[in-house]
């Protein structure tokens, strides 16, 4: 496996361009996530990496190896999890996992790689007796079987329910890491890229508006607007003098000077005996944890979330405190 290195990456339609000025860097055997909405150039990205959309400018390497435009898709040494799986369906799970590979090395390799996604004993089925899971796991394997430099995964988890997903997301980071691979994953889902990622781009408009390890990203976004894009937050105009602001919520510590907007996580909002009083409009009950709408006094309308059990209903007051400094940004929503 080797690392990969996007530099200055430029690349569009028609003498448009999607991505602009794109830099990032993949260490080798690590797990990146890039995380965007509709639009932001992701797909573009996955494209050129894969050798299917050409670049207008910039540089991309695997290692110590340039990969130029004229360089094909079949001699990049880089594999694909598409979504939904995309398994050919005449052939069997083991001849899905073996096929981009020698006939000499493909029983030995198709066996290891099916113990290692967790589907040792399926090399005789056919991708119809799957479930959406375990199709998922074959196309990693089969992505992994001619041990490519970089494996990318194009948004694999989006057809599966909410359950699956998190369970196969978690199998899939210990795959990766157990094959040693370096990878990169398209997601617009923040969760997903949050947790299963080393490192997160966070691209906008075909720039990277920040790049970082994930708990960076959400607890110092660079700007407000990846702010907003990754996490639910609980804003306010303010202004900030001398390292504090005064909110709905009370004076804050904060960073920043002047006119701007205060911005909180929701999980920051405490219920407790102290704080400013409010009124419960409703209880969003999650399973692990619930969201708890507050209007406040003022009528200004604020959320919290809460772990464990959840005591309170509609209709009660509640005192309402802030666990934290708030983050401060220039300018509004």
């Amino acid at each position: 496996m080797s690392g990969l290195t996007v530099k200055r990456l430029v690349a569009g339609y028609g003498g448009e361009p999607v991505l602009r000025e794109v830099d990032f860097e993949v260490p080798e055997g690590g797990l990146l996530a890039v995380l965007g909405p509709s639009g932001c150039g992701k797909t573009t990205l996955l494209r050129v990496l894969a050798g299917f959309h050409p670049i207008a400018s910039g540089e991309v390497w695997l290692g110590e190896r340039q990969l130029t435009s004229d360089v094909p898709p079949e001699r990049r040494g880089i594999g694909i999890v598409p979504q939904e799986g995309a398994l050919f369906p005449h052939l069997s799970v083991a001849g899905n996992v073996g096929f981009g590979i020698g006939r000499a090395e493909r029983g030995d390799r198709v066996e290891e790689l099916l113990d290692l996604v967790g589907l040792g004993g399926f090399g005789s089925r056919m991708p119809a007796q799957l479930s959406g899971g375990q199709a998922q796991r074959v196309a990693l394997a089969r992505a992994l079987a001619p041990r490519p430099e970089v494996v990318l995964l194009d948004e694999p988890f989006s057809a599966l329910d909410a359950g699956l997903r998190e369970e196969l997301r978690a199998d899939v980071r210990a795959t990766l890491k157990a094959a040693g691979a370096t990878a990169l994953l398209v997601t617009h889902d923040q969760e997903e890229a949050l947790g299963i990622a080393d490192h997160v781009v966070v691209l906008r408009d075909g720039v990277v508006a920040q790049f970082a390890r994930p708990q960076t990203i959400y607890t110092s976004p660079a700007d407000l607007g990846v702010a907003l894009f990754v996490g639910e937050a609980v804003t306010f105009a303010g202004v900030a003098r001398s390292g504090l602001v005064e909110t709905p919520l009370g004076t804050l510590p904060t960073s920043g000077d002047g006119p701007g907007t205060v911005l909180l996580r929701p999980e920051q909002l405490i219920l407790g005996s102290t704080g400013v009083p409010s009124i419960v409009d409703d209880v969003l009950f999650h399973g692990h944890d619930a969201t708890v709408l507050l209007r406040l006094a003022d009528g200004t309308r604020v959320r919290s979330r809460v772990q464990g059990r959840i005591s309170v209903r509609a209709g009660d007051v509640v005192s309402v405190s802030v666990d934290g400094a708030a983050l401060f940004f220039e300018g509004t929503p």
